[in-house]
This record gives structure tokens, sequence and C-alpha cells, in this order.
């Protein structure tokens, strides 16, 4: 709810629409929440209304690339913004506040050629947005409205591949209140987190060198050199994820509800 928040995530907004601005097909009625085209008329940009959102009002805004409005896109950006309530400054952790989300994807090649990697573009986010939690890796795009439906397979892939980035901002919003998931490539936790864990200094300590490093507002765990899927099937682990994971131990969330509901046939 608050502008300099809200400002942030439209700096965060129009940095990833320079990359991929021309890609976008699909947005939301910031009122109705409805779908609207791109590519047939011009449609206002968050930066036209996010600042003139009362402060009691929740927000939210969606962006994709796809040819249709139910397509799934490599090219998505997501950020929802809860109304006024008590902060993480005013009770750092606590579960009587609000949280927001901000998500967005990379194709899987955009890094390749570029002198700028995703952890770069990372911690200059965490920092702009002073996240109190935030996550990269591999992680797989999902029609917008059809979560529910592939929830089990998204279930399936989860269980195959241990270094998948899968949940939902909603459901985080609920269960992270005071803790945080399971760690990714790239995780950055809030300094009331860091503290609970000892210091950075007792961070530094208990993984390699060069996995810890500050942002503004905390620190960031780059699990090591490149992010990596993982295939239970063909016995290819995880190993620096889980060596991150037991380091977050005493943060991370023991309540958090599951991914599917259903057999992976779709049936309950």
């Amino acid at each position: 709810w608050r502008t300099d928040v809200r400002e942030a995530v439209l700096a965060v907004f129009n940095e990833y629409r320079e990359y991929f601005g021309q890609e976008f097909n699909w947005t939301t009625n910031p009122n109705t929440g409805r779908w609207k085209s791109l590519k047939k008329t011009p449609y206002p940009y968050p930066g036209e209304w996010l600042l003139d959102v009362p402060q009691d009002e929740e927000w939210e805004f969606v962006f994709h690339g796809g040819e249709k409005k139910t397509d799934a896109s490599d090219i998505d950006f997501v950020s929802l913004g809860g109304g006024k309530a008590r902060t993480i400054e005013d009770h750092p952790l606590s579960n009587q506040r609000s949280l927001s989300y901000l998500y967005c994807h990379f194709p899987i090649d955009f890094f390749i050629d570029r002198d700028e990697k995703l952890p770069d573009i990372f911690k200059r986010w965490c920092s702009l947005l002073n996240a109190e939690q935030a996550y990269a890796g591999f992680g797989l795009a999902i029609s917008h409205g059809y979560e529910t439906r592939v929830d089990p397979l998204v279930y399936q892939l989860g269980q195959r591949f241990p270094g998948l980035n899968v949940g939902k901002g909603t459901t985080h919003s609920l269960y992270l209140l005071s803790s945080i998931k399971s760690p990714a490539w790239l995780t950055a936790i809030c300094q009331p987190y860091v503290n609970q864990l000892g210091g950075e200094a007792a961070l530094q300590e208990a993984l390699p060198d060069g996995w810890v490093s500050p942002y503004d507002g905390g620190v960031i765990i780059q699990a090591g050199p490149k992010p990596l899927l993982g295939d239970r099937e063909q016995g290819l682990d995880v190993a620096p994820y889980r060596q991150a994971a037991q380091a977050l131990r005493p943060i991370r969330s023991t309540k958090h509800g599951g991914i599917a509901k259903g057999r992976v046939d779709g049936q309950t």
C-alpha cells in the first residue's frame, strides 16, 4: 500500500517491459480483472494508475506474451499488493499483516549471451523492493486461470525434478507470513530472518565461500554457480540446494499447504 513500494514495483516492471514489452499480448483491467488484448488497441500501463489506487484497496496487474489469453507464456509478469495493514517494520514477520508478491518469467535462454546475468538482476530488484523473501531458478510457465487444473501435473514434475521452483503467490501470501519456502538457486531473506539465524556471519560460516552476499534489506544465498534441475529418475541430485535448505531450516515453513488436491489424472 505504501507509495515507495508501489514506485519500486513500477521500476521493476518498467525494466522488465524494456526487455519484453514488444512481446506483451495480454493484460488485465485493474478494476474488473478482465483480460484485455494489447494486440488491437493501446491500454493503460500500471504507471498510469497504480499510484492512484487508495491505500486501503488491493491492486493487481498481469502482462503476458501468449497468443491467446489462456496460453502459458515464458513472458509473464504478475504483481499483487495488499491494502494498508501492519507492515514488517511495525511487526517483523508477524501474521497480523499483509504479504504482497511479484513474480515474472524469463525465457530459459535469455541470459546466455548477456553480460548481465540473473543474479545481478535478482540482487538489484530485491534491493529496489526491499524484498522480505524472494526466489529464482528453474520454474514452470502456467496459463492464468488454469492453475488448479494442472496442479496434479505440477506436483508430478516437482516430485521428479527437485530443483524446480513451484508454488503459488496467493498460497504463499497465506502460509509464508513468518517463514520461508524451500530455497531455490537464488534465495533472498530479509534482515529479521537473518537475525533469527544468528546473523550474516553465522550464515557465512555455515555455507561455502561466495554463497552469501548482501542486498539492501537482507542477504542473498546463491546455491552454487548455476541453477540445477535434478532428476530423480536419472539419479541427478541438487546437493547445493539441500545444503542451503539445511542452513535455512530454522526459518523454513513446516505448515505450508500442498500443491495438488487430486491425482495426476486430474480426478479428486
